[in-house]
């Protein structure tokens, strides 16, 4: 489309940030106005007329202002927008509630995903990547006399952890040598480790094999829950009170987030970048309607997974993507503390 002017550039921003906020159209009359009369209302409409035949507005009626179309929306977030940095107290906020999950990754996404949707009222969902890749590590603390919690991390940078409960007395001895054992499960493929080279393991640890056996089946089961992407998804119910989405429309996106696969697949497709997807832009019918917002977060400076946040088109992007760039500036952080 043509390069726009200043004056197009600045008419065009105040009429998308006021659709944002009201959903409405917008009159030259009170755009002129909020210029500061520093346009007059015929030069005003006239600029309006030609973004219309320029692609950039719509007319619903013949009296009606003007809204913007998909065409201006895109401009408005690539290049017209913006940026609300967040509150210092909204970054204090974020930073004490995920700090409460350090050196449990699991629960440190859940919480990361609850924390967007409430911030933002939309969709929130955040997810490790499916890591049909290697095994880098895995670590076990002793938390008390009879539990340990047990992390697996991938080369590619995905975590899972979980507690871990020992069968009777067990030496810090004994849960070294199945650290050992671990360590040297380094390097191979996750779908190289299987149950009877778990079975084998265990065999090695002599008198204290049924002891470990907890141990290593949980082991042997993050294993496997590493060879798939695990979504957090919350705040689909917000959806529903929000006035742009009628109640076709509502349903089919309902449907759409109920299926893990494609929300993975929707995710694991991010790019390193922030991106912003606007309708149809998403090439997901049921999205036609909504925009996403996907980033990634890393782990020990490796792209670890994803970010997003589905909502209306009219989303307030100015404030909502500095956000979602500070979650994912303290996840990767507080992953990359706990390794």
């Amino acid at each position: 489309m043509e390069e726009l002017g200043a004056r197009k550039q600045a008419i065009l921003k105040e009429i998308v940030e006021a659709y944002i906020r009201t959903g409405e159209p917008v009159g030259s009359k009170w755009l002129s106005a909020r210029l500061e009369n520093a346009v007059s209302s015929a030069t005003v409409r006239n600029e309006m007329a030609d973004l219309t035949a320029l692609g950039y507005l719509s007319q619903p009626h013949t009296s009606a202002g003007r809204l913007p179309t998909a065409e201006a929306m895109r401009l408005y977030v690539d290049r017209l927008m913006t940026r609300r940095p967040l509150e210092k107290e909204r970054q204090e906020e974020i930073d004490r509630r995920l700090s409460l999950s350090t050196g449990d990754p699991e629960r440190l996404l859940g919480e990361t995903t609850r924390l967007l949707s409430e911030t933002t009222g939309y969709a929130a969902l955040t997810a490790a990547p499916a890591a049909a890749g290697v095994l880098l590590k895995a670590e076990m603390l002793r938390m008390s006399e009879r539990t340990v919690m047990l992390a697996v991390m991938t080369a590619s940078g995905a975590l899972r952890s979980r507690f871990c409960r020992i069968d009777g007395d067990l030496s810090n001895e004994a849960l070294r040598r199945l650290s050992d054992a671990f360590a040297r499960l380094a390097g191979q493929p996750l779908s190289d480790i299987s149950r009877a080279q778990m079975q084998t393991l265990l065999s090695s640890l002599g008198e204290n094999s049924l002891q470990l056996a907890g141990i290593v089946a949980g082991f042997y089961e993050m294993i496997g829950e590493l060879q798939q992407s695990d979504v957090h998804l919350t705040g689909e119910w917000r959806l529903l009170q929000n006035p742009d989405y009628p109640s076709e429309t509502i349903r089919q996106l309902l449907g759409f987030l109920s299926k893990r696969e494609r929300l993975s697949a929707m995710l694991s497709a991010c790019p390193r970048e922030m991106q912003v997807l606007l309708g149809s832009e998403s090439r997901c019918p049921e999205l036609s309607g909504s925009s996403v917002i996907l980033t990634r977060y890393s782990s020990g400076g490796r792209s670890s997974g994803s970010l997003g946040l589905i909502g209306p088109v009219r989303m307030d992007y100015a404030r909502t993507i500095p956000q979602m760039e500070y979650l994912a500036k303290t996840v990767s952080r507080l992953l990359s503390a706990a390794w």
